[in-house]
């Protein structure tokens, strides 16, 4: 489906409910917005994490990520690939 909307003053476009809905985009969900080139912007839906379940780390070595409640490899890479589309 396809929305024409105008911008407002201050630059801010209107999501369309059907799309908020859709996609359960609030208030304080993240969307990262791509310049294409030749007009084409790409608006994308992200995804908050509980952080409670995600440890970054850092040393002389090596940085990443622990899951100290643990991760099915699999589930991480479905919700990988349905974010990616």
């Amino acid at each position: 489906m396809t929305y024409t909307t105008i911008p407002s003053v201050k630059g801010q476009i209107t999501i369309p409910s059907s799309i908020r809905s859709k996609y359960e985009i609030t208030n304080e969900t993240p969307i990262l917005i791509e310049d294409k080139g030749k007009g084409v912007i790409m608006m994308k839906v992200m995804c908050l994490v509980n952080h409670d379940s995600i440890e970054y780390y850092e040393n002389a070595k090596e940085r990443g990520l622990n899951f100290p409640k643990g991760v099915d490899p699999q589930v991480l890479i479905n919700a990988i690939n349905e974010i990616d589309g």
